[in-house]
């Protein structure tokens, strides 16, 4: 699913190996998506998401590409995991573009 939004908030990053055995690293986004209701008032909706990072320069732009508050396009997934009888969806960025405007 492509969306278009602003990235609200940066967080913690989390390292882990691939099947390959490959070190990998992640990041916690919050992403925010700003709509018009039909009565014309203006609300936003969140997701909280996980991006893997392609190399240690990227969490820099996406830092501040959210300092900026520069609109995005968004590529996202989502898939549900069952742990230990719960129910968990996860949300996973694969593509961030900048929009310009």
């Amino acid at each position: 699913m492509i969306i278009k939004g602003f990235i609200k908030e940066v967080g913690q990053t989390r390292d882990w190996t691939d099947k390959n055995g490959e070190s990998r690293q992640s990041v916690k986004l919050t992403l925010a998506m700003p709509y018009v209701s039909k009565d014309g008032q203006e609300h936003e909706d969140e997701l909280q998401a996980e991006m893997t990072l392609p190399n240690a320069e990227f969490l820099e732009g996406l830092k501040k590409t959210c300092q900026a508050k520069e609109k995005c396009e968004m590529q996202v997934g989502f898939s549900l995991s069952d742990w230990n009888g719960k129910k968990i969806q996860n949300i996973k960025v694969y593509n961030l573009t900048k929009l310009m405007m």
